[in-house]
């Protein structure tokens, strides 16, 4: 059998929907997958029935040779003898132990010491968890579950109790660390710039559907559908008709504007068109032709919003258009609101997923 972990499970809780999931994860080598949804999505409760901390309703879960859980089979293997490090969000510290004492929980010398180091801990070794801030707790339960060298890691989003500059360093640091231990890692989060920065792929869930798994570069720049595109931070979908194909082109009409994209297949005539902001170009020239592969579309500004160094620019194309520019560019170009610009947005750029 395949080295891999194979998941096809199904969960429902009291009240909430059924959560249904079937993943692959190969287990040789270095690979991070990123579960990535809303709250409530039914992240957590796929992670932890792995962990065989939850039992699924039916389904199978296999790691290479292992069978961890059969429900045909009446199999269900407990979570310790799993190898899989769970790293929980509410940390599970053993309140009686000191940092060193966590983290060599399970763990023998040589990997804790190291642990220490690379995790910071060392001037923290001997004091107890109630001593601790939250992020540092966070970095306790990280070595921990690493200490015992597990075959397979799981994180619940493990970086959420971090601040800011903390949350940079560790997302890097974390990264790292696991190609270099060669550890496959299942990776839940919420947060779009640590799944890109952790992920090699991505499975999105959505009310408890696995709604699109790929690569993470690909589901981030082609979503299969609206809700998708929504929940990987797409700002602007809009309902569109298509009005003309041809040349690996689709031209398609917004409101009263025409843009070109390309031709993604024929998901019909009434479309949706999905668009980064940071795909959008604001220039203070006048609209170039509206036919050409590059779309320039005459825009009034509606708002400028600073978000550091980032200016979030809401533009009136005849339909609402979200352009994300630094805000050097923008004090240079002194965008203000509504005053008229051009907006050019690549055919490229625009993803055309079919309207449900």
């Amino acid at each position: 059998m395949a080295d891999e972990l194979i998941i096809d499970v199904r969960k429902r809780h009291a009240g909430g929907p059924e959560i249904t999931a079937a993943l692959r994860l190969p287990l040789s080598g270095h690979s991070v997958m990123v579960l990535f949804g809303p709250s409530g999505a039914g992240k957590t409760t796929v992670l932890r029935m792995i962990a065989g901390l939850d039992t699924p309703d039916s389904g199978s879960i296999r790691c290479g040779d292992d069978v961890w859980y059969d429900g045909d089979c009446g199999i269900r293997v407990p979570p310790q003898r799993r190898r899989a490090g769970y790293v929980s969000q509410d940390y599970a510290i053993f309140p009686h132990l000191t940092v060193r004492a966590n983290t060599a929980y399970g763990a023998h010398g040589w990997a804790v010491a190291g642990l220490l180091t690379r995790f910071e801990l060392n001037e923290l070794a001997d004091r107890y968890p109630r001593q601790l801030s939250a992020g540092q707790l966070q970095r306790v339960a990280l070595a921990r579950a690493l200490a015992a060298q597990p075959r397979l890691l799981l994180l619940d989003e493990p970086l959420s109790a971090l601040d800011a500059p903390a949350r940079l360093r560790m997302r890097a640091d974390l990264r790292q660390l696991l190609a270099g231990v060669q550890m496959p890692a299942i990776v839940v989060t919420h947060d779009r710039i640590e799944a890109m920065a952790l992920g090699d792929s991505i499975a999105i869930m959505i009310d408890g559907k696995l709604r699109q798994v790929g690569a993470v570069e690909s589901v981030f720049d082609c979503p299969a559908d609206a809700d998708v595109a929504a929940a990987v931070g797409v700002e602007t979908i809009c309902p569109a008709r298509v009005v003309s194909r041809g040349a690996d082109l689709i031209t398609i009409e917004i409101a009263q504007a025409r843009l070109v994209a390309v031709d993604s297949g024929d998901p019909g005539a009434d479309v949706l068109a999905c668009i980064r902001a940071e795909s959008v170009t604001i220039e203070r020239n006048p609209a170039g032709n509206p036919s050409s592969a590059r779309n320039h579309l005459a825009a009034r500004i509606v708002s400028v919003i600073s978000e550091g160094p980032l200016a979030r620019v809401a533009l009136d194309c005849g339909f609402r258009l979200t352009a994300i520019v630094t805000r050097q560019s923008a004090e240079e170009m002194r965008l203000r609101e509504g005053e008229l610009v051009t907006a050019v947005v690549k055919a490229t750029s625009i993803r055309i997923v079919p309207r449900l």
